[in-house]
Order: structure tokens, then C-alpha cells, then sequence
């Protein structure tokens, strides 16, 4: 697959663990992953951002009411795509770890239905799908906040190439971060239930805090000549990724999450 520049820009989620989420194991000793649960969906006619926010802070205060597990929360609209992504918005959640997931999930199913009937009189949600997320470039201080930019981009091992070797490509990348001091996190995410006929083989999301640590990126990768870097990584060789979809972030709640768990 042919790497396009904003692809490798961000070079830098059935069963709930798929093949792919085997092989990220080997690529680095013991990781932990989060558990990413998301929604892409569509407003209902007559429905807009306010009236999701709205339902939001209802479930807000559900949440605190219940005592459920920690969980953290955002919104998503999407500022970079194209209309072979119909999707309105992304309601992107993540537990610590798969016992928090479950006990979520079973909090919601047992208490929260009438909750979730005034979610689905607002928007139609086409997918419901889990992944597992592991952290590769810890975020900038004070993540998350409450605005943010969000960058997500499929990729594909090359022939020949294992998880590992594309792993390591990806650490190389975030190194490279380091040394311009980029203020953006990055994670894999594998795939894992409600997510049907993928043709990638895990998606790498890349986290800023504004739309000037966004552009400062961007400027480094083209002017600043960081594209030769990405392609002497292995950039279109060990891994290709495709052109990111890029959404404006609103976080809907907190829990103190740890972004970068070890």
C-alpha cells in the first residue's frame, strides 16, 4: 500500500482479542491495555450537538449517582474526512482494563436502559464496537483536556513483517517525537468485538491538546523534513497507514484514566 504524507504523519483496537492483539504482545514486555469502547454514529432529524451534550450530563450525573467504574468519555466530531466516512459524530469511552469494562457494562445493562432510550432519541448509532489500546507516546501534561484533537488512521503490516517489527517502527517514530518536543500522544488500537470485514490490521490514534500542537507537527513532518525520517522507519515498508480522520474532541467526563499505564 502506497503511504500518503498525512498518513505517515501519524505514523508516530466475534472475540474480544483478535490475532493482531496476539502480536502486540510480543512487541513489548507485559503491556497493559485499556479497554476502548466506541460509537459512530448519526444525528436523528431535528438533533444536534446541543441535544447530545444534554443527554451527556444526565449520564454524568447517572454515572456519579451509580458509583460505576472509572470511565472516561468524549465526543467526537469529525473536522478531516470524507464521505466515505458517514459519520456525524464518535462517542469514544475507555475502562483501565477489561474487569472495569465488564463491571461498566453490566452497571449499564442493569441500571441504565432508560438512559439509553433518551441517547438513541438523539442519534443512530451505526456501529457499537470494543478495541484494546495500548499506549505507545504518553500525552501531553494535563491530558485530557477539556478540548483536544484526535487523529485516527488505519494501518497495515507489510509482507513479510510481523506486529512486532510494525510496533517498533512506531516507538522509533515516538522517539522521534521526543526530540522535537511534540506535544501529541500516541496509542494502537486492536480490534476487537462488533467491528466486522476490517481489511487493516489495527488503527494508530494520535492525541493533541489544540490545533497548534496539530499544525506544529504538520509543519515539522513537511518542512521540517520529518517524512524522510518516517520513511527510513520503515514508513510504507514495515507498515502502511492510511490518510487520518481527524475530529475535534469535547471530554464528556474524567475519570482519571491513566493514559499511559505500565
Amino acid at each position: 500500500m502506497k503511504v500518503t504524507i498525512p498518513a505517515a504523519l501519524v505514523i508516530s483496537a466475534g472475540t474480544l482479542f483478535s490475532s493482531s492483539y496476539a502480536g502486540a504482545q510480543e512487541a513489548q514486555q507485559d503491556p497493559s491495555f485499556a479497554a476502548i469502547d466506541a460509537y459512530l454514529c448519526t444525528y436523528r432529524d431535528g438533533k444536534s450537538p446541543d441535544d447530545l451534550m444534554r443527554v451527556a450530563e444526565k449520564w454524568n450525573k447517572w454515572m456519579d449517582k451509580n458509583k460505576s467504574v472509572p470511565y472516561n468519555a468524549w465526543i467526537m466530531h469529525p473536522v478531516l474526512s470524507s464521505t466515505n466516512m458517514p459519520v456525524d459524530v464518535v462517542w469514544l469511552g475507555a475502562w483501565q482494563n477489561g474487569n472495569d469494562m465488564g463491571k461498566g457494562m453490566q452497571d449499564w445493562a442493569d441500571e441504565g436502559q432508560g438512559l439509553n432510550a433518551e441517547f438513541q432519541a438523539v442519534i443512530e448509532c451505526g456501529e457499537h464496537s470494543q478495541a484494546a489500546s495500548v499506549n505507545i507516546r504518553p500525552p501531553a501534561e494535563n491530558w485530557p483536556g477539556y478540548n483536544g484533537v484526535a487523529a485516527f488512521s488505519n494501518c497495515t503490516v507489510g509482507e513479510g513483517k510481523t506486529i512486532p517489527d510494525a510496533m517498533a517502527v512506531h516507538g522509533a517514530w515516538a522517539e522521534h517525537l521526543d526530540s522535537i518536543k511534540s506535544k501529541a500522544g500516541m496509542w494502537a488500537f486492536f480490534p476487537g468485538a462488533g467491528q466486522n470485514d476490517i481489511d487493516w490490521d489495527y488503527k494508530i490514534v494520535v492525541s493533541h491538546p489544540d490545533y497548534l500542537s496539530y499544525g506544529a507537527d504538520w509543519d515539522n513532518f513537511t518542512n521540517g523534513q520529518g517524512w524522510r525520517k518516517a520513511m527510513e522507519l520503515g514508513s510504507g515498508t514495515v507498515v502502511s497507514c492510511d490518510s487520518p480522520r481527524v475530529y475535534h474532541s469535547v471530554t464528556v467526563r474524567n475519570a482519571g484514566i491513566n493514559p499511559a499505564p505500565k
